[in-house]
């Protein structure tokens, strides 16, 4: 008999050399380079052209894909006039699914699949100017064109709040790319390459990834745990919601991970991102407050902090609105999903998983009639 998998979990669906996730160790590995290393020394656009071909770029090869980056920020007056158009009333992700999926309109080949990272790169490029003109667009302020003469993360904050941020700051945003760039073969990729494996473009997958990621046991989780450190509000009270939560029986948001039996090693970039800028952060005290609770309960069962405990907080000090939290995620895991796709298409085979039928046979058909 056939054993169901729930959920795919531990299913095996193909061979990658983009990253390893070390659930034991609680370390991430992506195309062999240690995350920690690139966390704190590299850049997004570095991250790019490592995950695509499984080695670091020369000098010359940076300042190439830095450029390609650059070139290609702008929107289409078709998308931006949709932004315009729509972000008042559309949720975020929905305006950025939605703006991924209407590139497609703008490039003249869009099926064509010989180079794929070519064209997510465009659309990567793309993704924090539609996130920033979305964001300002609702709140009724003016647009702020991408510039070409900054980093990817330095040029997001710019459109974002329509000033250039402090090093300190480019330096949190870059990280997060990268901390959030990869994990693995996640809901979210996974559902870009069952897309890919059709022979669908580049476009559709990525769209289908966004969509994905949507949800709030994917992408969504980090909104969550903003409002839980605000619903409690001061360190003090850190206790008292534990305590309520593991009597419940309820899931305390920022906590537990089906792949980490150890802290999530992203907590500690996070974290330390806050550290250099608000040392006195309100929400890092709280979360450290629920962290050390949640610990001393349930440590021994194996609830770890999952990097949605800090990623929140990191977003807020740099400005970014919560609603908008799931679209830089979207924008920071573009990465792998683009490298997936890639390694999806160099060896296809179309998805084709069975179900379990548990339904009746030879049920009679009875005309309308009849019945």
């Amino acid at each position: 008999m056939d054993e169901v998998k729930k959920g795919l979990e531990g299913v095996v669906v193909d061979e990658s050399r983009v990253c390893k996730v070390d659930g034991e160790e609680g370390k991430i590995w992506y195309a062999g380079y240690d995350m920690d290393d690139l966390a704190r020394y590299s850049s997004y656009e570095e991250l790019l052209f490592l995950l695509w071909n499984d080695r670091l770029p020369s000098a010359d090869e940076l300042d190439e894909i830095r450029g390609e980056m650059q070139e290609r920020r702008s929107l289409p007056d078709g998308v931006a006039d949709l932004i315009d158009r729509e972000a008042a009333r559309t949720g975020p992700m929905d305006l950025l699914r939605t703006s991924v999926s209407a590139l497609a309109s703008y490039d003249d080949t869009p099926n064509d699949l010989d180079d794929p990272t070519d064209r997510s790169l465009g659309v990567i490029a793309k993704m924090p100017t539609i996130i920033a003109r979305a964001h300002r667009a609702r709140q009724g302020d003016d647009p702020v064109e991408p510039r070409d003469d900054l980093g990817h993360a330095e040029n997001f904050l710019y459109t974002l709040h329509g000033e250039e941020p402090t090093a300190e700051e480019a330096s949190a945003m870059d990280s997060t790319f990268i901390l959030y760039a990869e994990h693995g073969m996640n809901a979210s990729t996974f559902s870009a390459c069952v897309t890919a494996s059709t022979l669908a473009n580049v476009y559709s997958s990525l769209t289908s990834a966004v969509g994905t990621l949507q949800g709030p046991l994917h992408g969504g989780a980090t909104e969550t745990v903003i409002e839980m450190l605000e619903e409690v509000g001061d360190p003090s009270r850190a206790s008292e919601y534990v305590e309520e939560k593991v009597s419940n029986k309820e899931k305390i948001p920022g906590f537990g991970h089906r792949v980490y039996e150890t802290v999530d090693p992203r907590c500690a970039h996070f974290k330390r991102h806050i550290e250099e800028l608000n040392p006195d952060s309100e929400l890092l005290a709280v979360a450290d407050a629920v962290r050390e609770e949640v610990e001393v309960r349930l440590g021994d069962k194996g609830i770890w902090p999952n990097t949605d405990l800090y990623a929140g907080a990191l977003y807020r000090e740099l400005g970014v609105p919560t609603p908008f939290y799931t679209t830089l995620f979207s924008a920071s895991r573009a990465a792998g999903w683009s490298a997936h796709v890639a390694e999806q298409l160099d060896d296809n085979r179309i998805m084709r998983p069975r179900v379990k039928f548990v339904g009746e046979t030879g049920r009679e058909y009875v005309p309308v009639d009849e019945r």
